[in-house]
């Protein structure tokens, strides 16, 4: 600041001087309240990186009792703020230093790792504001605004200033991509799942045969234990070959059995399994919609069998589609993930048949 006292800063800010020297060194926090302030004290400061920095201390100060909680805090931020990976990253040559070195040698690595350059960039460089409408027809359609978007316009607005040579390879990847068609096999879509549920907020499934979801051994559900996840709801179209037991009690017995015959690995998810599967599984019959749910099932006129709509915490949807069935050999089963025109057309048919079933976002 160029010679201001920390007092003045202070009073700039609202606060006594001597909590603002406690707040310099780190033994009280600033409150995001305080963001506006902030903001017209440090003039070149940015609003919405400085609330996501100040937001980002009270969480780690919340779990400041452990350490190893305190890695994995930083970690869940840095996976929930992608643009504060570079900062949060520079606190990994810390966490076993803490309990020994003083704060003195703390900030001596922090620096040594950049942190503060980094947290010096991210304060002051404004980051990008895309309206709703602009995000939806740039990045992927989400849930709520399913409509299909005019990517090289938006692409060519976001590179304005950029020299055309940059522009030109862009458009030409695109073109390239339009030519190649995703495979997924069933293995291939659990690795995706399993390395993305920290980022999945709901899955909404449509299929032919319910059987096919009963078939735990290659997805094991454990998505529904992450803190973010909300639901998943399943529609299927046919009745189910079994009448014994429903469906959702089924699919409930076999997972169970999983976690029980491996339950090192599941015994957190074995805790709470009841409560868990009750309330974030709901399995409906779409047999009184069967002509909505084949329209959906539609891909290239070629009549697939399943139907998956990821649903990320960004509101983004990732579409799956298959053509997996009960008892077939599951290495030559072909699935691919739609294209965006293709989405958001099915996005708009996959709301009204949500609404039908009584299930909203």
């Amino acid at each position: 600041m160029g010679g201001i006292s920390s007092s003045q800063i202070a009073s700039c800010l609202g606060l006594a001087a001597s909590h603002y020297r406690m707040i310099e060194a780190g033994s009280a926090i600033l409150q995001p309240a305080r963001a506006i302030k902030v903001i017209q004290t440090f003039d070149a400061f940015e609003f919405v990186p400085l609330c996501q920095v100040l937001v980002s201390i009270q969480v780690l100060d919340s779990a400041k009792d452990s350490i190893p909680d305190m890695r994995t805090t930083a970690e869940l931020l840095a996976e929930a703020n992608p643009p504060m990976r570079k900062i949060l990253g520079g606190l990994g040559g810390i966490w076993e230093r803490l309990e020994h070195d003083s704060v003195a040698e703390i900030a001596r690595k922090l620096v040594i790792a950049g942190v503060d350059k980094e947290m010096d960039r991210f304060l002051t460089t404004e980051p990008v504001n895309l309206s709703a409408e602009e995000i939806d027809n740039f990045m992927t359609p989400t849930y709520e605004h399913p409509i299909s978007g005019q990517l090289y316009s938006k692409i060519g607005n976001i590179l304005q200033g950029v020299a055309p040579f940059y522009l030109d390879t862009v458009l030409q990847l695109i073109d390239n991509l339009r030519n190649i068609t995703p495979r997924v096999t069933p293995g291939e879509l659990a690795r995706w799942e399993a390395s993305h549920k920290g980022r999945i907020s709901y899955i909404i499934g449509i299929v032919g045969k319910p059987e096919i979801i009963v078939d735990v051994g290659t997805f094991d559900y454990s998505f529904l234990w992450q803190e973010n996840f909300r639901e998943m709801f399943i529609i299927h179209r046919d009745r189910p070959i079994e009448t014994g037991e429903s469906v959702k009690h089924r699919i409930t017995r076999c997972l169970k059995q999983r976690y029980e015959s491996e339950r090192v690995k599941y015994e957190r998810q074995l805790d709470n399994f009841d409560v868990i599967v009750d309330s974030k599984l709901t399995i409906v019959s779409g047999a009184d919609s069967t002509e909505q749910i084949d329209r959906l099932l539609l891909h290239r006129d070629v009549r697939m069998n399943n139907l998956w709509f990821y649903i990320m915490n960004s509101g983004y949807v990732v579409p799956f589609i298959d053509d997996a069935t009960v008892g077939a050999e599951t290495s030559g089963l072909y699935g691919t993930s739609l294209a965006y025109d293709e989405t958001c057309e099915k996005l708009v048919d996959l709301r009204k048949l949500c609404r039908d079933a009584g299930f909203e976002l």
